[in-house]
């Protein structure tokens, strides 16, 4: 069974967590044994009915007292068990969560966010459900299944004990046929919500292209086509889950009907009295009742099977940003070399880029040119190990990148995406978004962003709630706030990746001036496609289809040339430069 093929997952969980879980089912085991006592003793009070009436005192004490230990232990089996599988719940989320974080860039290039949270929502819950739920059908089914036949066929009649059960392996039977179909379609079923969610997502992250393009009507038609989908799986295992009812329900009437026919003709015998019949019938019906629950045990096990292999198959996805190389505190220093660097993205054919070499000093300012696709923005994402580097090509400080822990790498470089990621949250948390800064400091890194006064304009000022991927500010001062998240951290490196783009020049103008005072002593490498961006560069690099075609500084570049020199030539003609 997949689900013991997995357990492993599981296990440094229940490590921890075993006692209470099986003091729980050790509660289970006292009430399944102690409800065996019930039809007994029922069926004696019914054979005294006849007697004085005093004598049922004694047996309507016992039994309310057993009534009051089976719900104390009812409690508290399933305030052990189920309090438990939340914990669990919670671990796996966790994990998961965790996990995801320290997967590649490269992964999340292949699949989506819907994955992931189907992975956290229903996938965890089908697995609780299965270690919860599953264990007390199991527990049961194997101590009330087994213990009230093995009463009731010594303490009442064997021979009709043998008669009545007979229609239950047809019930079996049909849930071993059925478990492995289970497990398949609901493999499906939670393929299919992680591609609804995952739709969904990203439909509404792009509500404004959807909006724009007038295109609702297509966003409901491919809606409808997914939500088809999974209406289709789920339908799928209905069908097959329906299909187990006529048997499971058919098959226990059969029992009653062998213990009753028998039963009677046992009384009419005088071999069996009436008691001892509605006993009969009452430990059948605590046989039953596990039994008839095996093919919904089945179902949660085979449900919580196929999310665990989900669960698995996603840790198993190498993680090696958890690699942790031995710990430096800080970057060992802000030079930064290149030595043959060839890149290429996972999957694809042709290099990103090719044979770079490149030496910066600590403390420079180096600009990076191109056309679009020349390998610029995979550059510094190799700086920060977002996508891994070959061994051997990046130095930082004189370090074989690989030797930097990530945490300290990250943490002592400061970097600003050409996409602007804000949060929803407060333009205050977002610039202070890896730790907990001092106001005046975050005032301080708005400053130099060039965004303090747009920000003080605001109703709430650094207080100000931004919605989904911050929405409630202009593109320019969304690239502003992205830059003080990055000079708020006071890095050794900072890297600026084409941030001038939503910038007007006279807000480029301002910022420049400000990164310039800011970024002495530190290693500054910016990209851009403005000319006006890096000129004041101590050297720029053109990269052209993934190689260095010219480096050297503004003057060298204009004087050569080059395609440095036909960027800033057109820039020129079109008024983009001041």
């Amino acid at each position: 069974m997949d689900f013991l093929r997995y357990l492993y997952i599981l296990t440094p969980f229940f490590r921890r967590r075993w006692p209470a879980y099986v003091l729980g089912i050790a509660a289970l085991i006292a009430v399944d044994l102690m409800q065996l006592v019930i039809p007994r003793l029922t069926g004696r009070a019914i054979d005294q009915l006849t007697g004085p009436v005093g004598a049922l005192g004694p047996l309507l004490l016992i039994l309310a007292g057993i009534a009051v230990v089976i719900a104390f232990f009812r409690y508290l089996y399933r305030e052990l068990i189920m309090g438990t599988t939340r914990r669990l719940e919670y671990y796996l989320r966790a994990r998961i969560f965790a996990h995801a974080l320290r997967l590649p860039s490269a992964y999340f290039d292949q699949h989506g966010p819907g994955r992931i949270m189907a992975l956290t929502v229903n996938d965890v819950t089908a697995v609780r459900v299965a270690v919860g739920l599953g264990a007390l059908l199991l527990i049961d089914a194997l101590i009330m299944g087994m213990a009230s036949f093995a009463v009731m066929a010594r303490v009442v009649n064997w021979q009709l004990a043998w008669q009545s059960v007979l229609p239950l392996p047809f019930i079996l039977a049909a849930t071993a046929l059925m478990g492995g179909p289970i497990h398949q379609r609901f493999r499906v079923v939670q393929e299919q919500f992680s591609q609804l969610t995952e739709f969904v997502q990203e439909t509404f992250a792009g509500a404004r292209v959807v909006k724009g393009f007038a295109a609702e009507p297509v966003a409901i038609e491919r809606f409808t086509a997914v939500s088809r989908a999974n209406v289709a799986a789920n339908l799928s295992m209905a069908r097959l889950q329906a299909a187990y009812f006529p048997i499971t329900h058919t098959a226990p009437l059969f029992c009653y009907a062998i213990a009753l026919y028998g039963g009677g003709r046992l009384i009419l015998a005088g071999g069996l009295t009436i008691g001892d019949l509605v006993a009969f019938l009452g430990y059948l019906g605590l046989m039953i009742w596990p039994v008839t629950g095996f093919s919904y045990l089945v179902a949660t096990v085979q449900r919580g099977s196929a999310s665990l292999a989900r669960i698995a198959a996603l840790l198993a996805e190498p993680a090696y940003e958890a690699e942790a190389a031995a710990f430096i505190a800080a970057l060992p220093g802000s030079g930064i070399e290149l030595r043959s660097l060839t890149f290429r993205y996972p999957g694809s054919g042709s290099p990103a880029l090719k044979d770079i070499t490149i030496s910066i000093p600590a403390g420079a300012v180096v600009g990076i040119v191109g056309r679009t696709g020349a390998g610029k923005s995979t550059l510094l994402k190799l700086l920060l190990r977002l996508y891994d580097p070959p061994a051997g090509a990046i130095f930082v400080g004189g370090r074989e990148i690989h030797a930097i822990d990530y945490g300290t790498l990250r943490h002592g470089i400061g970097y600003v995406p050409q996409d602007s990621f804000l949060f929803a949250r407060t333009i205050g948390e977002n610039i202070a978004f890896d730790r907990d800064y001092a106001r005046p400091v975050v005032e301080a890194a708005a400053g130099l962003a060039a965004v303090k006064e747009a920000i003080g304009e605001k109703p709430y000022g650094f207080g100000t709630v931004l919605g989904e991927k911050g929405r409630r500010l202009s593109g320019g001062q969304q690239q502003r706030v992205a830059i003080a998240r990055a000079l708020v951290k006071d890095p050794a490196i900072l890297l600026l990746d084409d941030v001038f783009s939503a910038l007007d020049y006279g807000t480029q103008t301002e910022l420049l001036a400000n990164m310039k005072n800011f970024s002495g002593g530190r290693t500054t490498i910016i990209v851009s496609q403005r000319v006006a961006a890096v000129k004041d560069a101590d050297f720029i690099i053109v990269l052209e289809d993934g190689t260095v075609s010219e480096q050297g500084t503004h003057a060298d570049l204009v004087a050569g040339g080059g395609l440095y020199y036909k960027l800033y030539e057109q820039q020129l003609i079109n008024g983009e430069q001041s």
